[in-house]
């Protein structure tokens, strides 16, 4: 049986702020995952200790959706002080910490530092890596993953995740290191790759000292009560087994295990010792204590799951919303509406399916008004009663829709980019503008995946890679935004096709004569869709067109007298 599980994020000063998922009831159980992945990776263990624990599994500081709060990695001492920063921030003065992989090491450090904190330790997926053994494995782990202009550091990342059910470590090409095991699926291994782009290149920092301390004479110096995985599936097998057979102190049990029934057998040992624990978890803080500085991140809830919104909700007057493209997220839309910071409530948001929103949307009717349905939604239960919006290309149809539909919920629309899509133009876009991108074994989808967003910036359509399509642009090759737009084109997948549909189709001549709604078509002079922009305005009551700035960021030179008019 699957467990409600919610996400949070948790405010641990200087405007930064660690995720976790939470769920179930009962003693604090803190979970922490391997590298380079995030509590996502742990939702198996979420749902076996929930009917026993309150489940609390955090992104690792620096991976997943958590930010950087550690400065001195070395031994992972900083993430031990980060985890009782964590603890603190969250009124848990004492837990039980499982820990697998990384997340075991870190556990560990913590144990050792603060063990008044930890009523039992529970260690999954570690062994000895000390001597030769380790040095075999850390040479050559850690590849340079940095964004380059061709896309092939994509190619990397999907070598080393594939290889990590073929060979341990992934590296190797002996046969004494081949893994048993069937080779794990495209779908699987492209989940393992958005946790590696999560990351960024500096994946490696708990990682490499992950694997430097785990050794014997590490391990043994726990004086807590240990729990200890021995899997006999694991490909640490090895690992474990020379840890066990140096021997542990008489704090430590050993549980054997199999793959299929890991967690049950977890689970099992550690309920008694739960129910007499004496421990509580207290509620989850309120998501309305965020910093008044910068940007921050939050959810808000829509058709039984979450939205991710980055924005801040100080300041004065009504919010103003931004709403992005088909595959894109809140990170491609949040440059608008940071200069407002401060100023007003801003909210830029991730739309259902996309970026870090659960995919809350009926996949067989996926239409602006669908989208619109969703925000709107989400919008009333964040308590909003009026907002302006501002949507990006197929974010102005979604705005519309909203407009449509709450009428008294949306003052202001900003339609950065929309046009009026028929005939042949139409026809070629749904034809082409958006070939699969599903995850292929040998992970060429990924070249696809950046050949699609690099000609974005050269070409329209992009496949329109003619004279007469060229883009006349400086800087139109920028890897990072590149490397950003594939990131997050990869985790709504080939949904994608579908979002993008909505936008091609989407009734632009018929329904802006309906938009009652003050409206201001606006877009840079240099993009492509510039051409439709008047002819869109000249169909629209109550609309004008301006032209923006070429950078997002100075566009509130032309938007904020429009919102003040």
């Amino acid at each position: 049986m699957s467990a409600v599980i919610t996400r949070h994020f948790l405010p641990v000063g200087n405007g930064r702020q660690v995720h976790y998922r939470r769920a179930g009831s009962g003693p604090p159980l803190v979970i922490m995952h391997p590298s380079p992945n995030s509590s996502a990776s742990m939702t198996a263990a979420i749902n076996a200790f929930s009917d026993v624990f309150t489940c609390i599994a955090l992104d690792t500081p620096g991976y997943g959706l958590s930010d950087d709060i550690v400065d001195d990695p070395t031994e992972l001492w900083g993430y031990a002080d980060a985890l009782a920063r964590v603890l603190d921030a969250l009124s848990i003065p004492k837990a039980f910490v499982y820990g697998a992989a990384t997340g075991a090491q870190i556990g560990i450090q913590f144990a050792r530092r603060y063990p008044g904190r930890v009523h039992t330790l529970m260690l999954d997926a570690n062994g000895d890596f000390g001597g030769e053994a380790g040095q075999h494995i850390a040479e050559g782990y850690f590849q340079d993953i940095a964004p380059v202009r061709d896309g092939t550091h994509l190619l990397r990342i999907w070598d080393m995740c594939r290889h990590l059910s073929v060979f341990f470590p992934w590296q190797s090409t002996l046969k004494a290191d081949r893994i048993n095991a069937d080779v794990a699926s495209p779908e699987f291994i492209q989940h393992y790759v958005n946790d590696y782009l999560r990351a960024g290149p500096n994946y490696k920092k708990a990682y490499y000292e992950a694997m430097v301390v785990e050794t014997w004479e590490n391990t043994r110096q726990v004086t807590v009560p240990v729990v200890m995985t021995r899997n006999a599936g694991s490909p640490l097998l090895p690992h474990t087994d020379a840890l066990i057979g140096k021997g542990l102190p008489a704090n430590f049990k050993v549980l054997p295990c199999t793959p299929a029934d890991r967690y049950a057998v977890q689970a099992a040992e550690m309920r008694p010792r739960a129910g007499q624990s004496g421990l509580s978890a207290p509620p989850a803080p309120p998501a309305d204590h965020l910093s008044a500085d910068g940007a921050q991140n939050f959810y808000i809830a829509a058709r039984g799951g979450q939205l991710r919104v980055r924005g801040n909700v100080h300041g004065p007057g009504r919010p103003l919303l931004a709403l992005h493209d088909p595959a894109g997220s809140s990170r491609l839309v949040e440059p608008i509406v940071a200069p407002y910071v401060g100023t007003r409530p801003v909210l830029a948001l991730d739309l259902p399916g996309n970026g870090e929103s659960d995919n809350v949307i009926d996949t067989g009717r996926i239409t602006s008004a669908a989208y619109a349905e969703i925000v709107t939604e989400a919008l009333r239960n964040a308590g909003l009663s009026e907002v302006d919006v501002i949507g990006r290309y197929s974010g102005g149809p979604i705005a519309m829709e909203m407009s449509f539909q709450a009428p008294t919920l949306v003052k202001h629309v900003v339609l950065a980019g929309v046009g009026i899509y028929e005939g042949e133009e139409q026809k070629n876009l749904l034809a082409h503008y958006t070939p699969s991108i599903a995850p292929t074994w040998d992970g060429a989808h990924l070249v696809r995946a950046w050949a699609i967003m690099r000609d974005q910036g050269l070409f329209w359509p992009w496949f329109n890679r003619t004279k007469a399509g060229i883009l006349w642009a400086d800087n139109a090759i920028d890897v990072a935004m590149i490397h950003l737009r594939v990131t997050e084109m990869l985790k709504i997948g080939d949904q994608y096709q579908k979002a993008y549909a909505a936008m091609w189709t989407y009734p632009m001549r018929e329904r802006l004569p309906r938009l009652k709604t003050p409206a201001l078509f606006a877009v840079p002079p240099w993009e492509p869709i510039y051409a439709h922009n008047a002819a869109c305005a000249a169909l629209a009551p109550h609309a004008r067109a301006a032209d923006l700035p070429p950078a997002m960021p100075d566009w509130h030179k032309v938007l904020t007298p429009f919102f003040t008019a």
